[in-house]
């Protein structure tokens, strides 16, 4: 198998892998554990606070190891298992310790992945391929909410268990296709031969890598409460089938992200890159006036359809971008998690905030 194939086979399975249960931890918690919201709450919360902290040291990790195989290997084992390891906890201890697990290996999974791709296709065509890492991804996350939802059906709560180990499974196989020789380690940092030494401080000091994470996480504190507030709103008025309407606008913004991130590929070559930014910037606003007016559940699907074109093409751009600011540093997957580190401190407050609001 080419290492492109295998890239895309990866970022295919890994798509239901890489968060752990995420929307359906909650789920599995009230129903087979028959947890108090307030317990589900601590644990959420933990889970988010701790995928924060863990997102600039695993980049960093990757940077310095320079083995992105085996951490994307050793971090989808542990979410794995860290997954698995629900099924017969019932006690706050295990649960938070296993969950912990997952979002520290969660963390390390996003740089790894991104500097197996540089590592195999290098600078040049990484922007082409990232969209094409995402096209995989989001086509991934589709299929797994329907086989989720048909496989509910018969094994009931436990069916998203079933899926994640199965495409936990394949992703290690889809990894063993990649061989060594395959992966350039100095492209995988972001090191080219023969450029001056720089310091790690002068990276995350530069004044572009500064301005797209404050503005990362300005978009996702606008961004992340939007569908759960529109979700409740559903609820407070009286539409019984909001759950489901909800479920259909995941999986229409997952079929949205295939076509955002293919685009996004395309222009990544022919326009200026900073565009990539500020578009879903300029889609935002857009968004929160349409989902200000909302009250019937049909305008989800449209809402949603904004979201996947600016929180989609956010998603392709951002290891675009900070590959192209920190080239020849060597550390480019730290710069990357710390950027995923701002953009969960704006997830994180963003459903704080909009409540209170």
């Amino acid at each position: 198998m080419r290492p492109r194939t295998g890239l895309a086979a990866i970022n295919f399975f890994l798509a239901d892998v890489a968060g752990g249960l995420g929307p359906f931890l909650a789920t599995w918690l009230a129903g087979a554990a028959h947890w108090s919201p307030e317990r589900v709450g601590i644990v959420l919360t933990v889970i988010g606070l701790a995928g924060i902290a863990f997102a600039g040291p695993a980049g960093a990790l990757v940077d310095a190891l320079g083995c992105p195989r085996l951490l994307l290997a050793l971090g989808t084992l542990i979410v794995a298992i860290g997954t698995l390891a629900l099924l017969p906890a019932r006690h706050l201890a295990p649960v938070l310790v296993s969950q912990i697990a997952v979002a520290a290996a969660a963390a390390l999974i996003a740089p790894a992945l991104t500097a197996l791709t540089l590592g195999i296709v290098g600078k040049e065509t990484f922007p082409a391929q990232q969209g094409r890492n995402q096209a995989w991804n989001h086509a991934g996350n589709v299929v797994a909410s329907v086989l989720i939802a048909w496989l509910a059906g018969t094994i009931a709560g436990i069916s998203a268990f079933w899926v994640f180990s199965g495409m936990a499974l394949a992703s290690g196989i889809a990894l063993l296709t990649i061989r060594r020789s395959d992966v350039d380690i100095d492209r995988a940092r972001g090191r080219t031969a023969g450029a001056p030494h720089v310091t790690l401080t002068s990276v995350l000091t530069d004044r572009r890598v500064l301005l797209v994470c404050v503005g990362l996480m300005m978009f996702h504190l606008s961004n992340a409460a939007m569908l759960p507030l529109l979700g409740q709103r559903m609820a407070d008025v009286g539409h019984g089938n909001a759950t489901r309407w909800l479920a259909i606008c995941v999986i229409v913004a997952q079929l949205t992200m295939v076509g955002v991130a293919a685009a996004t590929a395309w222009a990544s070559m022919r326009i200026a890159r900073s565009w990539l930014f500020l578009i879903p910037c300029l889609v935002l606003p857009v968004r929160g006036a349409m989902a200000a007016f909302a009250w019937a559940p049909e305008w989800l699907l449209p809402i949603q359809v904004l979201d996947a074109c600016g929180a989609g093409l956010l998603g392709v751009s951002l290891p675009i971008l900070i590959a192209d600011y920190t080239w020849g540093s060597g550390h480019t997957q730290t710069a990357l998690g710390v950027a995923n580190m701002f953009q969960g401190v704006g997830a994180a407050l963003s459903t704080t905030v909009g409540g209170v609001l």
